[in-house]
């Protein structure tokens, strides 16, 4: 593990406890809900289309291709195949990384507003702040030991990709 990974998480963990200190309720409550529909959009990915696959599905090699084009058309940059694109799992990961950078960042925002503006009185408001804080930190050392299998060119073991519960759900759809 790099370095750098634990500074990320740390990094974003800090955007989101600050975040609600600097901008209004308005915009915070939508960067949030924001936040929320793409972790839930990333996580049905995983485990609809990704999980206990070997290939990646045909709709995840076109739109890559497809942003491989655009990048070259808009920027003139020409990106080669990332290695993401060669195997499911391998997506599966990168994906796991953004719910995580996500989540991150919105368990961040969570703490702030829990303790600056929850009903419960400054003492409880406080703790629940702290709380959400801690796990804020937690879910940013989940987040370097993903990077660090994504900058390795390693997928995440299964149990690190999804929840016990939710790979049983995975497997029952099939």
């Amino acid at each position: 593990m790099k370095p750098g990974h634990i500074i990320l998480g740390a990094a974003l963990v800090g955007a989101g406890a600050l975040t609600p200190l600097w901008l209004p309720f308005g915009p915070v409550g939508g960067i949030a809900l924001l936040a929320l529909m793409r972790i839930c959009w990333l996580e049905d990915n995983i485990v609809s289309d990704l999980f206990g696959r070997d290939r990646l599905p045909t709709g995840y090699r076109n739109t890559a291709a497809l942003r491989r084009l655009f990048l070259m058309r808009w920027f003139g940059i020409w990106s080669e195949e990332s290695r993401a694109e060669q195997s499911a799992h391998l997506m599966a990961t990168a994906m796991r990384a953004e719910v995580q950078i996500w989540g991150t960042l919105l368990l961040g925002l969570a703490a702030t507003l829990t303790a600056t503006a929850a009903p419960f009185g400054p003492w409880v408001n406080g703790g629940l702040g702290l709380g959400l804080f801690v796990l804020a930190l937690l879910r940013a050392d989940r987040l370097a030991v993903t990077l660090a299998h994504c900058d390795a060119g390693r997928a995440l073991p299964d149990h690190l990709l999804l929840p016990r519960s939710r790979r049983i759900l995975a497997e029952r759809k099939r």
